[in-house]
């Protein structure tokens, strides 16, 4: 191993090695400082090693470190499922816990099959997602996504799922030079699902704002409010992704609740544990939870690490904090003064195209700006961009492909919550020379 390590690589790049982390900033081993400018992979919402949550982890390893679930309850999922579900608002009762985005979407899926089973209506084996989406790493997870760079690798082993557009705002606007591009989308929706093989779908999986797919989609006001009405009129079941919108993100505590509708089962992982520990979990609606209870009195479709005490009582430390220290009310205001700044620098800007975001999650797409057209997949914006960022000291998360799985370059800027005013101001001013730099060079 001419590298010196026995890991498998997880990417061609040359990685820095990371040795020390604290709130938002990341050092590596020869010392130079890093603004994590994504979360992670949208997930460090308390940034690195919060006191509190490691000693909450601590406390709960030198308690109780491992319950299987079909031999013992324990107190930590016990408390995180009475937080979660107070937290999704009173149409939820139940929550169920695993240990990944991946695996909470999988778990979904099976609810909604089990749902419709319990109905009398077992033929509703179908799924339905967006295109541009991206639901997880596993090979049913990757089958339902919509972006199809993901499942490139694997085309043999996946088949085809039906999907609806997209609320892409920006391509509408420029493909089709309409200022207002809702009213289309709207349309386009209703006229997506007269299209779904009803018979057979059991549910839509969606996600809130779209992620590292497509660089932070927000859908225009009133679709959400329409989705709930078609899938109530076909008889389907409607699966919120909030693996990486949820606990905060969007400031709000679910991204859902940012508009007038409420889904059947709702995903989540990432900022439910703020990275601190692998958490993953679906919440269940009263109508769901109560027609598999009334079913099959209990359901068993977890894992090894399902209910896990060290995952529930990290998840429950973040919950503590984010209540304690406003966090959610903190996500709005800094994500305001983030897309601010954003949307400023995209003035001076000859290559960025599209600033759309929430809370403190926002895409960032690249183009030609007098025009809004992609650029050349060949020219590698995304990954040139993301590597001149961290030479900055300021790491972003990439979502190119976001337009068809080829075209289109962008990023995710995601800080953590705890980010402070002038932590975004550096943000924004490691951002822009990134740019610069990379403008001149190209």
């Amino acid at each position: 191993m001419s590298d010196g390590t026995a890991l498998m690589p997880s990417t061609t790049r040359q990685l820095p090695l990371a040795t020390r982390g604290a709130g938002v900033w990341i050092w590596d081993a020869d010392g130079k400082d890093y603004l994590d400018g994504s979360s992670g992979p949208v997930a460090v919402n308390l940034g690195e090693c919060h006191p509190d949550v490691v000693a909450a982890l601590a406390e709960q390893a030198s308690t109780l470190s491992f319950a299987h679930r079909l031999q013992f309850r324990n107190p930590p999922v016990e408390r995180l499922a009475r937080d979660v579900v107070s937290l999704l608002g009173k149409g939820f009762d139940r929550a169920m816990f695993v240990s990944s985005g991946s695996e909470a979407n999988e778990l979904a899926l099976k609810l909604a099959f089990m749902y419709w089973d319990a109905q009398g209506l077992p033929e509703k084996t179908r799924f339905v997602t967006t295109t541009n989406s991206y639901h997880g790493s596993t090979l049913a997870s990757i089958q339902i996504s919509g972006q199809p760079r993901y499942s490139a690798a694997f085309r043999p082993l996946v088949t085809e799922n039906e999907r609806v557009r997209a609320p892409y705002l920006h391509r509408i606007r420029i493909d089709e030079s309409i200022a207002d591009p809702a009213p289309i989308v709207l349309q386009r929706l209703r006229e997506d699902f007269a299209g779904l093989d009803h018979e057979h779908t059991a549910a839509i999986l969606i996600e809130t704002v779209g992620g590292a797919s497509a660089a932070a989609l927000v859908p225009p006001p009133g679709y959400f409010e329409l989705l709930r009405e078609l899938c109530d009129e076909y008889r389907m079941l409607w699966i919120a992704d909030e693996v990486m919108s949820g606990f905060g993100r969007t400031g709000r505590w679910f991204g859902f609740q940012r508009w007038g509708a409420d889904p059947d089962l709702v995903v989540f992982a990432k900022g439910v544990s703020g990275g601190y520990a692998p958490l993953g979990g679906v919440g269940l609606s009263r109508r769901v939870s109560q027609s598999l209870l009334e079913a099959k009195g209990a359901i068993s479709a977890g894992h090894t690490y399902s209910n896990n005490p060290l995952g529930a009582a990290v998840g429950v430390a973040t919950l503590e904090v984010m209540h304690r220290d406003g966090l959610v009310l903190a996500a709005d205001e800094r994500g305001d003064m983030l897309g601010d700044g954003l949307r400023r620098i995209k003035e001076r800007s000859a290559s960025i195209v599209d600033v759309r975001g929430v809370g403190l999650m926002w895409g960032v797409e690249f183009g030609d700006a007098e025009t809004g057209r992609p650029l050349p997949s060949s020219a590698g914006f995304t990954p040139r961009f993301v590597e001149s960022c961290a030479a900055e000291g300021l790491l972003v998360y990439p979502a190119r492909g976001g337009i068809d799985g080829v075209s289109g370059d962008a990023v995710l800027v995601s800080p953590p919550l705890i980010i402070s005013e002038a932590e975004v101001v550096e943000l924004l001013n490691r951002f822009e020379r990134a740019l610069r730099h990379l403008e001149t060079e190209i």
